[in-house]
């Protein structure tokens, strides 16, 4: 008796939801696969799901809401037929809703400050790299080495530039070779020899390349430490506060991670913090912060993405448990793939990564 009453009630609220092929869609904000211009509903996931409106004469209602539980509410409580955006298909939602086959393949991204940006003190440790020290170990030998070779074959015969004198002569074949590196050319001292002159040529061309290795090596460490981070996977942030949007499935990855959640309304609001001195890192879903990087290129020049994607999750329309819907929604979606228009979508709004 019970079981009928409550068919019942369920049926009833499903036939309010969607009436006269009206579909009531729950939708929130998650650029770049829902968001709000001009009044009207974009992105990705907007985009696959008015396809499959067109091929179902389908009407869509949109019911705006503000944070993922608010979503998910409406599809557990049947106010909505069916919910779109960026939702990730978990193993707890799964025993509350149902789920349309994936439409895009996700993960967690971690963004962090960038670890040298104005610091003199990690541009220094980076100049002390083994790559840099190996370069300057490697010029100061050959710089040692020409200019022994210079003054054994020079201080018989042009003792006025390289005098026999182990000491003196040495001083001013080091002078000559290192203004030779430095400058291109050393006006007082001047091989006459043709041995000396040789490596004289030799030196010439080969200061040329080591100088430009040299200035290679120091701005690629230097550029390299600007961009570098000392965050590379979520357990180099154990102990530090996260920020993440709340009700999502970063936030209940990072909980059950162990880690210090900071909770904000959305993905906006969650890289701001980052200015802040207490929040060390930003995790939310791989798509939404890249494109955020991407499309606020003057705040992002201090962050930059630590490591790869991590726990892979997909996104997916959600409907209520038992929806007569969702075997239609897959089918649709599964046309929409064979005949490659989900691909020219995709490929519309990410370039065709995923």
């Amino acid at each position: 008796m019970a079981a009928g009453v409550l068919a019942s009630l369920c049926g009833a609220m499903s036939a309010s939801a969607q009436t006269n092929n009206e579909i009531k869609v729950a939708i929130k904000p998650a650029k770049p696969f829902s968001f709000q211009e001009d009044g009207h509903w974009k992105g990705y996931s907007v985009d696959l799901w008015n396809e499959i409106t067109q091929v179902k004469g389908w009407n869509s209602v949109y019911l705006a809401k503000e944070k993922v539980p608010e979503v998910l509410g409406s599809i557990q409580s049947k106010e909505a037929n069916i919910a779109i955006g960026a939702l990730s298909v978990t193993e707890e939602r799964e025993k509350l809703m149902d789920f349309s086959h994936p439409i895009y393949e996700s993960g967690l991204q971690i963004v962090t400050k960038s670890s040298s940006v104005g610091s003199l003190l990690d541009a220094a440790k980076g100049l002390l790299s083994a790559q840099v020290l190996g370069g300057l170990a490697f010029l100061v030998l050959a710089l040692l080495g020409v200019s022994w070779a210079l003054w054994r074959l020079e201080r018989h015969n042009n003792e006025e530039s390289f005098p026999k004198s182990a000491t003196k002569g040495m001083k001013e074949s080091l002078w000559w070779s290192t203004n030779i590196l430095i400058a291109g050319g050393c006006e007082n001292i001047s091989p006459t020899g043709t041995a000396g002159r040789l490596v004289a040529v030799v030196w010439m061309l080969g200061g040329i390349a080591f100088t430009s290795y040299i200035t290679a090596v120091f701005t690629s460490t230097l550029t390299v430490n600007r961009l570098d981070s000392a965050v590379h996977e979520i357990k180099d942030l154990d102990g530090e506060n996260i920020a993440t949007v709340g009700g999502s499935s970063s936030a209940d990855f990072l909980k059950k991670h162990g880690s210090k959640v900071v909770e904000f309304a959305n993905i906006d609001e969650a890289m701001t913090s980052l200015s802040r001195k207490d929040i060390k890192a930003v995790v939310y879903d791989s798509p939404i912060v890249r494109y955020w990087m991407n499309t606020h290129t003057k705040q992002s020049e201090e962050y930059v993405l630590a490591g790869e994607p991590f726990a892979r999750q997909h996104y997916a329309f959600a409907l209520p448990m038992g929806s007569d819907m969702r075997k239609e929604v897959n089918e649709a979606l599964l046309q929409l793939k064979t005949s490659g228009r989900m691909e020219e979508i995709n490929k519309r709004w990410f370039g065709g990564a995923n």
